[in-house]
């Protein structure tokens, strides 16, 4: 299964792995509390509580709020690794 989330940050496992902390808006939450527009989100998970995904080689190290694509490890879709950067962010804004 592919899925899409938001990069929170990265670091270099000791092995030379690079890891991203990602937001998976259907697991984990909005991007912001606040996008919830009001709604009780009974699942948020905060910032310093996501979980890292090992990624493969990217063009560049993904910044905050930049959108990573996913795909599962495994069949019960909770393990996943960063597949690629899809180019778009949380923070775009959209021009005409």
């Amino acid at each position: 299964m592919i899925t899409y989330g938001f990069a929170k940050s990265y670091y270099y496992a000791g092995d030379g792995t690079l890891q991203i902390k990602v937001r998976i808006p259907s697991i984990h939450g909005p991007y912001r509390l606040s996008d919830s527009n009001g709604k009780t989100v009974r699942n948020y998970v905060t910032d310093d509580n996501l979980p890292f995904y090992q990624s493969v080689l990217l063009p560049h190290t993904p910044t905050d709020g930049e959108v990573v694509m996913l795909a599962s490890t495994n069949d019960s879709n909770n393990e996943f690794v960063v597949l690629g950067l899809t180019g778009a962010s949380y923070t775009s804004v959209r021009t005409q």
